[in-house]
């Protein structure tokens, strides 16, 4: 058995959702992926969080096979109060 497997990241660029597949080994967390792959390069950002299925994790996180890691950029308009704003403009 292989102590080596693929693991999918999406993110998003340009509101387009993009995902690539990297080979890592068994044991590996989520920090230590982040910096193995310079992640932050690669989806341009420096702060998100990171999660598997929906769900944010730690750090300190294990990645299993047939993980989906997912990166959660921060917020920067609260969606309830754009659609208010963007009413209020239409009037």
């Amino acid at each position: 058995m292989t102590d080596n497997f693929d693991i999918k990241l999406f993110y998003i660029i340009n509101n387009d959702l993009k995902y690539r597949t990297f080979k890592i080994e068994k044991n590996t967390s989520i920090k230590n992926f982040l910096s193995l792959f310079n992640i932050h390069e690669i989806v341009g950002i420096k702060h998100f969080d990171i999660g598997v299925f929906g769900k944010v994790k730690n750090l300190d996180y294990i990645i299993k096979p047939n993980d989906r890691l997912e990166i959660y950029a921060k917020i920067i308009a609260d969606p309830k109060i754009r659609r208010k704003k963007i009413a209020k403009s239409d009037l």
